[in-house]
């Protein structure tokens, strides 16, 4: 049946009942709606660029703010409702303007056509809509078309190596866009999806509007909307917004309870935290990890910091000097006498603030340590490579010299405790997984705002040798290769090696506690105390 021979529908059965938090992401989509006091939005003149050229801005005529939400995300447990409100979203829009162009998108076509696809068909039939007759379909196409020309686009936003800058969107025109489980997609393919949201914006929404929904995670999505690196509370740029879902605010009883119970058999507490509460703190154990035995519920604290830092005691310094995706250093304390390691804080060189060179990091721990009024002292401890000459620097300067320079000459105190040579990766990484078990009577603990540091321990994969797999990544903004993940769990090994020194002795001979052993052993490594 040829497009124009289909007809609007004599009636709708349209019952849509959305829970409170699904009207307040609701408010954020209507068109021409400021969701702030409900006025009308305008493309105001903002002034020219350097060509003379006008520059408008959306603007709500009533109360002026031009914080009007456009990229805007919906996320939180399983079952809250968000996919189907986005599918509501979608559907009403198309019946309510014409030829219109609507994108409904996932990682590949065929997790698409197996959820959010499903639900917008089933949508169409609850409502009294009729195939053939109010709409059609082109699975070849992967379009379903209204009587009045618009048309909802399904696509697949997967990063393909033949095409790392989505030119396969090419020049398509869009209206609105809804992404279903945004979190399987790179950042860079809703940035390119969204700059594609031009088609007849100011005859419908007055701005482009594109909703994202996902479960929590540990990605980009995370630190953009939700929580940044150290656990706070992201406030969201101009023009964006969050919503939080919880399985409670699914407006359908009867689901509500079939799914919370269903949710409530799962036995690792990190995923119910994540499907049933949406819980954004969560950590996913990942048995094909290197560090295998560490786990989130157990090993990660809420406010370590807070809890155990001491002043008025050393405090270790573990070093990285990558410079890509930064520089690294974790700050830690050890309390010998009940066998505890406290992982308090990491402290990150990022090319972006120029800080990921040792004289600006070293700086900058200098003042963070004088902020906290730490009087203790500071050893200085990481990679043994740091005591290699660069060719920038003069015979004699390296890394730690510049570390303990700068951190010299005041109440710090630095000492540089440093191994003379790396200890084997496999052995090293299989001591740390049994001290993650309780080795030797150790317990490890780690602030939870440790975040890049979470991530090495979770997503560093192991090669068939037991080393780890450092494999690389390009930044798509400047074309550096650097290893992705390890940078943190390199620190942490050098920690543990050297400050339990007489444990990782113990373990790399096998369990023989010989004191002769153990010293000649020491000697040899180049322990200092």
């Amino acid at each position: 049946m040829a497009v124009n021979k289909l007809k609007p529908p004599k009636s709708l059965k349209i019952d849509f009942k959305p829970s409170a938090k699904q009207y307040e992401l609701w408010k954020l989509l209507q068109p021409d709606y400021c969701p702030h006091c409900g006025g009308h939005i305008e493309q105001v003149l903002i002034g020219y660029d350097v060509n003379s050229n006008p520059q408008y801005k959306p603007q709500c005529l009533k109360c002026l703010t031009f914080n009007l939400p456009q990229l805007i995300l919906g996320g939180g447990s399983a079952g809250g409702g968000k996919s189907f409100l986005g599918s509501v979203w979608l559907v009403s829009s198309c019946m309510r303007f014409e030829n219109i162009r609507a994108v409904i998108a996932r990682k590949t076509l065929k997790s698409l056509k197996e959820s959010t696809w499903n639900t917008i068909k089933a949508l169409l039939k609850d409502w009294g809509l009729k195939e053939d007759v109010n709409y059609k379909t082109n699975n070849l196409e992967g379009t379903l078309t209204f009587w009045n020309d618009s048309v909802i686009i399904m696509k697949e936003m997967a990063d393909i190596p033949s095409d790392p800058n989505f030119e396969r969107f090419g020049s398509s025109e869009y209206t609105i866009a809804f992404v279903d489980e945004v979190s399987e997609i790179s950042e860079k393919a809703i940035e390119v999806l969204f700059s594609r949201l031009r088609w007849r914006i100011h005859e419908t929404f007055k701005t482009s509007r594109m909703l994202m929904t996902t479960n929590p995670t540990m990605n980009w999505v995370r630190s953009r909307f939700v929580q940044d690196e150290n656990g706070e509370k992201v406030i969201p740029r101009e023009g964006e917004a969050y919503v939080p879902f919880s399985v409670f605010d699914n407006p359908n009883i009867a689901f509500r309870q079939t799914y919370e119970a269903a949710l409530n058999k799962i036995r690792d507490q990190a995923t119910k935290e994540r499907l049933l509460y949406g819980n954004w703190d969560f950590v996913e154990i990942n048995n094909m990890a290197i560090y295998n035995k560490f786990d989130g519920a157990k090993h990660l604290v809420t406010g370590l910091k807070e809890q155990r830092f001491d002043p008025s005691k050393p405090l270790i310094t573990a070093w990285d000097f990558n410079v890509a995706p930064q520089m690294s250093i974790l700050t830690a304390q050890i309390d010998y006498d009940n066998k505890k390691i406290y992982v308090l804080e990491e402290i990150l060189g990022k090319p972006e603030n120029k800080e990921n060179n040792t004289p600006a990091l070293s700086r900058k721990i200098k003042n963070k340590l004088y902020r906290d009024k730490h009087i203790g002292g500071v050893d200085v401890t990481g990679d043994p490579s740091g005591l290699q000459r660069s060719t920038t620097n003069e015979d004699g300067v390296n890394n730690y010299t510049i570390i303990l320079d700068t951190l010299g000459g005041g109440i710090l105190r630095p000492k540089l405790k440093l191994l003379k040579k790396q200890p084997p990766q496999v052995t090293r990484c299989d001591f740390v997984n049994e001290l993650f078990s309780g080795y030797n009577g150790w317990e490890i603990r780690i602030d939870i705002r440790c975040r890049k540091l979470t991530e090495d321990l979770i997503f560093q994969l192991k090669n068939n040798d037991g080393t780890k797999n450092k494999q690389k990544v390009t930044d798509p903004k400047t074309g550096v290769k650097y290893e992705k993940y390890g940078h943190l769990s390199d620190c942490l090994d050098y920690l543990l090696c050297y400050y339990l020194r007489d444990s990782w002795y113990k373990f790399k001979n096998g369990g023989d506690n010989n004191t002769s052993v153990l010293t000649t052993a020491i000697i040899n490594e180049g322990f200092s105390y």
